[in-house]
């Protein structure tokens, strides 16, 4: 292992496009030092690009669907709220859990997400840290646990900056005229404000932390760019013809003064960090600063995304590497194994990122394991029972529901879940996309949309995966929906518009019977209605593009290339700055036979933006075609320097070398193809036959014609989801959760203690408070749940306890008491009151087995896959150890685990051991007799 120090630096939605003219201007030179005294490129993004999807990538090298960070936010542990996104969802190390594990020291300064803050071999400053809430005079708490280690705390929450403290010679760099803005009507200076002082704290925590901390990583976060850009970009020069002249002249110079700010805290990060330091500056992707800047954005969730690039910057200085140096292909994903392997740690094999070993004046060596999360020993993140799986948590909550154990959240908050839970989803799903799993992503959108059919972002989305898959009639299915509801809302509109102008001809007949003509007859409407006829008469005249451009895609798909070019030429004419529309025309054009035409529309696509990846392949297929190997090469390389993990554009590479006579280069660009996408059977023949015919390899070119024809034979297997149910005993004893029976410390009397029995839904509960009625203990029921077939000895539950997250003070009174609480709900005991807990262990499938069938005689829906059992079988075994934690921290409670196998197969002994727990004076027989082991009916 090296000892060595790394300072990571993330800026987000950095972009070269604004720093290069910044930088021949020589405003931003501490950016220039590092590009001219190191290795620098773009970098590209993986979609959907999320800041905290992508920032998790960067940190771990893994996609969003391996990482378990899918969006902004995510139901709250319980699944009856919402919250902002928490590490807690976070399935694989850090780079910095892995450093952990070698007696490496961190400093991480606001990650996203990293709260609550690990507690690492270092310092953890969460990305809570920086938020001001309230004004200053009202107090500014720190969240707890914002900072680890927590003795930290007060020093660091002294070093935020305010938005109330700011003068205006701090703000008027920024926005020169700020004193002419009139505040109260204009929110943007405060937007601005804001968004400065919460990048000044990060960057004073960082500063500390750098002159008081030993480390030997460093890892610093800035989301300010990417807030600056989304606030200011569409002011930025030249100005666009939609922004006002005000506006431009007001906030024009916001975005450069932000990125010049960047560049000073920069030059001061580099100071206090020192000389044998190799420093990593990137973004997790841009931000159109040009032509490509939209005019509106759209009115979904994450819908300013739209504003973002998908290449950021890379640069890299320090002992080691590489002095002017241009990169070509990185991405987000290369970070983490890149930065392990300057430790000189290996590489996850389940990482989907490389090393970037052209950085390096001598390539390192790459070692690899299989890896990292099978690696035991202290890695600096929470226990595994606090971790999160929002999906999971809702689905678990749903069920609990559906059994009748809780009642439903009021409706707002229910709703908001359901949001959430459908985003995460979505962003889920395009993670599939982007990754080229069809379709795991085709089970998702289909699930959306038949949720949901007037969400036309699921459509489309479903719609990519089908043709994908090449499931052309369920393409047909989608689009004579959506043309029909595009047909209902037509109607509609024009039936509205009839009705508001039947209102203003009935206003004109009590005037003086005059006609006018209909724009002096819509100005007798009031202004509301005026508003509401503007809306229906656009919505009669809107043809949504997006009906034509999936209608040219099924056209295409069934040969009937004419008609796909006049449908795809009329989306084009409506977005013309849209390289994509041009690259669809373009291939339309190849498959009609018209490589000239493709050819000029290829080069239209690069003329509105010469960073777009296909189209560079577009013109390296023209070149193929005319047989110019050389030209070809260098346009299929212009596609790799954007995107690396481009495996067509490796593919295409070695068909231009191999026409070259490279054959050495063209069996590795065919090797990096197979590297990046296995199942790819042209690239397994092509080098084949390179390897047979020209590097004399016989025996590699058979392998490789096996694997091809396999891959031609059968669809590859699809990947079984990770199981954490099984290994819920090792999970247990990792976040130091006793599960032994017996009960814990000193119990308070019984007469002033609750007595609980709880579980998961259907893991023996009745039975065991059926013992205690049976031993003579007080059971709080109503009996309002009636014994019925599920359950023929009575539930002995009490309809309260359903609604324990509203209201648990009633708790009080049940002091002496046995009552029946599920599990989930435990965290609503009321603080202060002693309980005993008798907690009911069940075999996870023998509960899920019980429920499945009780749902059925409930006559309740349930969509019963192997996918969604297994979903419910994890989040119960994290719910159970989850629970138990928390129990052994909660004063005044002590625990009995018992297994309800045991109670069954031993009654006996189960009922002396409560007994004892309980503190003895039961009728132990009466227990016993009270279980009949008939009723163990779903058994494993």
């Amino acid at each position: 292992m090296n000892r060595r120090k790394v300072l990571l630096i993330g800026w987000d939605a950095a972009d070269w496009k604004v720093i290069n003219p910044l930088m021949d201007a020589g405003k931003m030179p501490n950016v220039q030092r590092l590009v001219e005294n190191g290795a620098m490129g773009q970098i590209a993004t993986l979609h959907p690009p999320l800041s905290p999807m992508l920032w998790t990538s960067i940190a771990t090298g893994k996609r969003p669907f391996k990482h378990g960070i899918h969006g902004f936010s995510e139901p709250t542990p319980d699944g009856t709220g919402v919250q902002p996104v928490t590490n807690l969802s976070r399935t694989s190390k850090a780079v910095w859990n892995i450093l952990n594990q070698h007696d490496l020291r961190s400093v991480v300064i606001g990650w996203w997400p990293s709260h609550p803050a690990e507690p690492i071999n270092g310092v953890m400053v969460s990305d809570h840290y920086h938020r001001a809430s309230q004004p200053l005079d009202k107090g500014w708490p720190l969240l707890p646990r914002a900072v680890h280690p927590p003795e930290l705390a007060d020093t660091l929450a002294g070093l935020r900056m305010h938005p109330d403290l700011l003068t205006p010679e701090m703000v008027e760099p920024f926005i020169p005229l700020a004193r002419e803005i009139d505040q109260e009507k204009d929110k943007r200076l405060a937007g601005m404000m804001r968004t400065l002082c919460e990048c000044v704290s990060m960057h004073s925590a960082a500063t500390w932390l750098l002159d008081h901390q030993e480390w030997d990583f460093f890892a610093v976060y800035y989301d300010a760019i990417d807030h600056f850009c989304h606030g200011f970009m569409k002011y930025h020069p030249p100005r666009q013809a939609w922004i006002g002249e005000r506006d431009f002249e007001l906030y024009g110079n916001v975005v450069n003064m932000a990125y010049q700010f960047h560049d000073q805290m920069l030059g001061a990060l580099l100071a206090k960090a020192g000389e044998d330091v190799t420093v990593i500056l990137m973004s997790d992707h841009g931000f159109h600063p040009d032509h490509l800047r939209p005019a509106a954005i759209p009115d979904i969730p994450a819908g300013p995304a739209i504003e973002h690039r998908d290449f950021g910057i890379l640069a890299m200085m320090g002992p080691g590497i590489r002095k002017d140096e241009l990169l070509h292909g990185p991405s987000v994903l290369d970070i983490a194994p890149t930065i392990l392997t300057m430790y000189g740690l290996p590489v996850g094999e389940d990482m989907d990122g490389k090393v970037l070993s052209q950085a390096f004046v001598e390539a390192p060596p790459v070692e690899f394991i299989p890896s990292w999360e099978d690696v035991p020993g202290a890695d600096g993140r929470h226990p595994p029972h606090t971790r999160l799986d929002p999906v999971a948590a809702h689905e678990a909550m749903e069920q609990m529901i559906a059994l009748g154990y809780i009642e439903r959240p009021d409706d707002n908050r229910e709703l908001a879940v359901e949001k959430t839970i459908r985003e995460l989803r979505y962003n889920l799903g395009e993670a599939y996309q982007d990754d080229d799993r069809h379709q795991e992503a085709h089970e998702i959108f289909r699930e959306l949309w038949g949720k949901d059919r007037d969400e036309q972002r699921y459509a489309v989305r479903l719609f990519v995966s089908c043709q994908a898959l090449g499931m052309t009639g369920e393409m047909r299915e989608i689009i004579d929906d959506l043309d029909g509801r595009r047909r209902t809302v037509f109607r509609e509109a024009v039936a509205k518009v009839a009705e508001l102008r039947t209102i203003a001809q009935e206003r004109q007949k009590s005037g003086d019977g005059e006609v006018k003509p209909d724009a002096d007859l819509e100005s007798l409407l009031d202004e509301a209605q005026q508003k509401e006829l503007k809306h229906w008469k656009n919505l009669a005249r809107y043809q949504p593009p997006v009906i034509d451009y999936l209608k040219a895609q099924v056209l295409t798909a069934e040969k009937r290339y004419a008609e796909a070019l006049s449908a795809l030429e009329r989306v084009t004419a409506a977005h013309m700055v849209r390289p994509g529309l041009f690259l669809q025309t373009a291939d339309l054009y190849l498959r009609l036979k018209r490589p000239r035409d493709a050819e000029e529309v290829y080069k239209k696509a690069l003329a509105i933006d010469p960073d777009n990846a296909h189209a560079h392949l577009g013109i390296c297929r023209m070149q193929l075609m005319r047989r110019r190997f050389q030209a070809a090469a260098q346009s299929a390389l212009d596609a790799l320097q954007r995107v690396y993990h481009y495996p067509v554009a490796h593919y295409l590479l070695g068909l231009a070398l191999a026409g070259m006579k490279e054959f050495e280069r063209a069996a590795a660009a065919f090797r990096a193809a197979i590297s990046f996408n296995p199942n790819f059977p042209e690239a397994h023949m092509r080098l084949a036959g390179v390897l047979e015919k020209q590097l004399g390899d016989p025996e590699g070119a058979a392998e490789h014609r096996r694997l091809a024809r396999q891959m031609r034979r059968k669809k590859a297997a699809r990947r079984a989801p990770i199981s954490v149910a099984e290994r819920v005993e090792n999970v247990a004893a990792s976040a130091g959760v006793s599960v032994v029976n017996g009960a814990q410390g000193e119990a308070a009397p019984l007469e002033e203690s609750l007595i609980v029995v709880t579980g998961l839904p259907r893991s023996g509960t009745s039975m065991f408070m059926q013992m205690l009625a049976a031993g003579g203990v007080a059971v709080m029921s109503d009996g309002l749940r009636e014994p019925d077939e599920d359950n023929p000895r009575g539930y002995l539950e009490f309809e309260p306890v359903k609604n324990l997250l509203r209201d648990s003070s009633w708790l009080l009174q049940g002091r002496g008491k046995a009552i029946k609480i599920v599990a989930p709900l435990l965290g609503a005991l009321p603080a202060g009151l002693p309980c005993r807990i008798i907690f009911s262990d069940r075999d996870l499938d023998e509960v899920l087995d019980s429920q499945e069938r009780m749902l059925v005689r409930r006559k309740q829906d349930i969509v019963s896959t192997p996918e969604r059992r297994q979903m419910l079988k994890n989040e119960y075994a994290r719910t159970t150890v989850r629970v138990k934690a928390m129990l052994a921290r909660r004063p005044g409670t002590q625990v009995l685990n018992v297994g309800y196998r045991d109670a069954v197969s031993d009654a006996a002994a189960v009922a002396a051991q409560v007994n004892e727990f309980l503190g003895g004076g039961l009728d132990v027989g009466m227990m016993v007799a009270s279980v009949d082991p008939s009723l163990h009916r779903n058994k494993v």
